[in-house]
């Protein structure tokens, strides 16, 4: 297979831009799974044969209908920051590596066109540069590429005003099938549902439209209170106050929070800390609804600090905590909003100190959410499926990220239009093959039971 495809790539890209070195292959084939310790175990081995790198749309069709031809597998990367495996190729075959497609290709009132291969630290430099800003990016703003996170992301820091990915974050999408004469599918409105959160598995992104906003001066600081139940009753009524604009909204328990010494901020050893963005000349507001919740002022950034607080939130608590005890991973789960002291109280009775909580408050489908990346202890994979059917049994969705196939880490409510846009784009089933349940051929399997997720990453809610 290897020598098939090395033939073919040769004549469409240069020497330098198709690989089979050992190393190279190894580093294009893994992201942040290890954040679990089970999928560190179960996609340990996992490589690629060889990994191309396309610069033009024209080039990445020639690529996949390269694979066509040898029906080798191919996987579609970005930054490789996704944190269960999105983009490590289980079956082996071609990795395409987009991150040198990276033309901001328009820049408009309101909205901007990229090639898959844009970082969103690189569009937010543009977009500043006229006088606007990004809806939504994730915590990894400085390595992820848009296109990455729409086919493999959720929610991020601007979901607390614009929602997740599929709340009208992405405007049209340019998509490649995996044929032997690749057209492009130009995708809006409710077509992008088949390739958000998708893994790439229904087509390969070349290049999005996503909104702009105004650009305005934040504030970057953090604010303790009694415990994690007083800060959600804080979040809850800063989402609902329209006066203050807001682009990240988190909550932290100080079992969680110990974990970023190393970053010598003044965190609160004893209290949640609540770490927020909200605009210029809003601070006394803010101060008013924490002081309602025995919450106060503990430090704010300097405006010219280099220090983004985004670095403490979302999937980046995990790494913090990851680096400093490899014993520790993680959940996602999908909480209610007005049960959640009851579903607090509940688990922690039960897990103790091997549940800590971290909160993102958002948006989804217009309603406040409160979604949570809860720091827990591994015990082992039997513990840890224990756990998430207790955590489950009290109300809270799962979104497991301790497994690589699509409908187990989200569940998935539009598997047919999904199936529909495989079959289209993937006639042959080459992309990233092993990821999504419902078009897994006979015999097909994951060498564990199949579990769906109780909750969606594609619509961030409890379902």
């Amino acid at each position: 297979m290897a020598a098939a495809i090395l033939d073919r790539l040769a004549e469409i890209l240069p020497e330098d831009r198709v690989s089979v070195d050992p190393r190279t292959r190894q580093s294009n084939s893994e992201d942040y799974a290890w954040f679990s310790n089970v999928l560190e175990e179960d996609l340990g081995g996992c490589r690629a044969d060889v990994v191309a790198w396309p610069t033009t749309a024209a080039e990445l069709a020639d690529v996949l209908a390269a694979a066509h031809g040898t029906r080798t597998p191919v996987t579609a990367r970005g930054g490789g920051t996704g944190n269960y495996g999105q983009c490590v190729p289980v079956r082996g075959g071609l990795v395409v590596n987009l991150t040198r497609m990276n033309r901001v290709l328009e820049l408009g009132d309101g909205l901007a066109r990229v090639e898959a291969g844009v970082r969103f630290a690189d569009l937010d430099r543009a977009a500043n540069a006229v006088g606007q800003e990004i809806h939504i990016y994730p915590s990894t703003y400085l390595t992820a590429t848009v296109c990455g996170f729409v086919a493999g992301g959720s929610g991020g820091i601007g979901s607390v005003a614009h929602g997740v990915i599929a709340d009208g974050n992405v405007l049209a999408a340019t998509v490649y099938p995996v044929r032997d004469t690749p057209k492009r599918r130009q995708l809006t409105g409710a077509e992008l549902s088949s390739v958000i959160h998708a893994y790439g598995t229904t087509g390969v992104l070349a290049d999005v439209t996503v909104p702009l906003a105004r650009r305005i001066g934040w504030e970057q600081a953090v604010y303790s209170f009694p415990d994690i139940v007083a800060c959600h009753a804080f979040a809850l009524e800063l989402m609902e106050d329209g006066t203050v604009p807001k682009r990240l909204l988190s909550s932290v328990e100080p079992g969680i929070t110990r974990y970023f010494g190393r970053a010598r901020l003044p965190f609160p050893a004893e209290r949640t800390s609540a770490i927020l963005m909200y605009g210029l000349g809003h601070r006394e507001r803010v101060e008013t609804l924490a002081g309602r919740q025995g919450g106060c002022l503990e430090f704010a950034l300097p405006q010219d600090s280099r220090t983004r607080l985004s670095d403490f939130t979302w999937n980046h608590t995990t790494l913090w905590a990851k680096k400093a005890d490899d014993s520790l991973t993680y959940l996602q789960t999908g909480w209610s909003v007005e049960r959640f002291g009851e579903q607090v109280h509940a688990i922690q009775a039960e897990y103790g100190e091997d549940f800590a909580v971290h909160c993102e408050y958002f948006r989804a489908d217009g309603s406040p959410f409160t979604a949570a990346l809860p720091i827990v202890r591994y015990r082992g994979r039997e513990h840890l499926d224990r756990m998430v059917e207790f955590v489950e049994s009290v109300g809270v969705g799962v979104a497991n990220p301790h497994r690589y196939v699509l409908e187990e880490g989200s569940k998935v409510e539009n598997v047919e239009e999904l199936l529909r846009a495989k079959r289209e784009n993937d006639p042959a089933g080459l992309l990233n093959p092993g990821k999504f349940q419902a078009a897994f051929t006979a015999g097909e399997q994951t060498g564990h039971t199949f579990k769906p997720a109780s909750m969606t990453l594609a619509r961030q809610r409890v379902l």
